[in-house]
């Protein structure tokens, strides 16, 4: 009797033995059958600890690498399995479901990648180059106040360490008009001819607006001089005489600056105040030096 108890006691152990084994292939199958095989999007894709993008991350994989992940998602998240016993969870953005041809990513050349390294920030570089300025130029001359658009050319520097060692951030203008304005012809009825010589020097205020252009506005002093020939009649005769002027003054501006490769392309608003007040507009394309 007691040998027929202790059979017994042995058949339901193994009884038991087998049904865990077949719980344990039943579960390892069904969860092979929730899998998938997903292929890596993003280069240094995360792998997270926990669905959440707070979670420590425990991996990064490669681009084009295939992986088990889970049919379905939690969240932004699959579950996504590394290796027996590693699991993890990875971003759908950076996973796609099925087995792709991923291009690998181009390599670049790497002397453009060493320049792109030393390069400087945008607002960090110092640019030189022509600038062309269209001027409301306005002069008390000839009893009155007297204004004419003119075109003005010359050169530009800016950045920091322009003209004299300094973390200060400065631009300064070198512009030439030639001729006479317009209204000395209209009102002698009389030819004219001349210069028109102007340099400024504004302490800039620069605001990165990304890695490719900025804002700015600034303010500093004016120096103008001007010689004119001019021819005035009187009377049956006709006189002519120089007029030269020499002014010091105050000019504010603000502009936009875009970055093209190693060029800059400025375009600024300015206010001139001198012996009268005038406006003008600047564009300005400089090399970096």
């Amino acid at each position: 009797m007691s040998g027929l108890c202790a059979l017994r006691n042995k058949m339901h152990g193994l009884f038991l033995v087998l049904g865990v084994i077949g719980l344990i292939f039943f579960s390892s199958g069904r969860a092979e059958a929730q899998a998938q095989q997903g292929t890596i999007l993003n280069e240094g894709a995360l792998v997270y600890q926990e669905a959440d993008f707070d979670a420590p991350v425990i991996e990064t994989l490669k681009r084009g690498a295939v992986f088990h992940i889970s049919t379905g998602k939690r969240g932004p998240f699959y579950k996504i399995r590394l290796k027996p016993g590693v699991l993890g969870w990875v971003a759908d953005t950076d996973i796609k479901p099925g087995v792709h041809r991923i291009a690998p990513v181009p390599k670049k050349n790497p002397k453009a990648e060493e320049k792109e390294k030393k390069r400087k920030p945008f607002f960090a570089t110092r640019y030189r180059g022509p600038v062309i300025e269209y001027i409301n130029y306005t002069e008390d001359t000839l009893g009155q106040e007297r204004s004419t658009y003119l075109p003005f050319f010359g050169v530009k520097f800016n950045g920091y360490n322009t003209l004299f060692d300094g973390e200060i951030y400065t631009e300064s203008n070198i512009l030439v008009h030639v001729g006479a304005p317009s209204y000395y012809a209209d009102v002698t009825k009389k030819s004219a001819d001349g210069f028109i010589f102007l340099v400024d020097f504004l302490f800039q205020t620069v605001l990165p607006q990304s890695k490719t252009h900025l804002f700015y506005y600034g303010f500093g002093p004016l120096f103008k001089y001007s010689h004119l020939n001019i021819e005035v009649p009187q009377g049956t005769k006709t006189l002519a005489y120089a007029a030269d002027d020499m002014t010091l003054g105050a000019l504010f501006n603000i502009g936009l600056a875009f970055r093209l490769g190693d060029l800059s392309l400025r375009t600024d608003a300015k206010y001139y105040w001198e012996r009268t007040r005038y406006y003008g507009f600047g564009l300005n394309l400089g090399w970096d030096f």
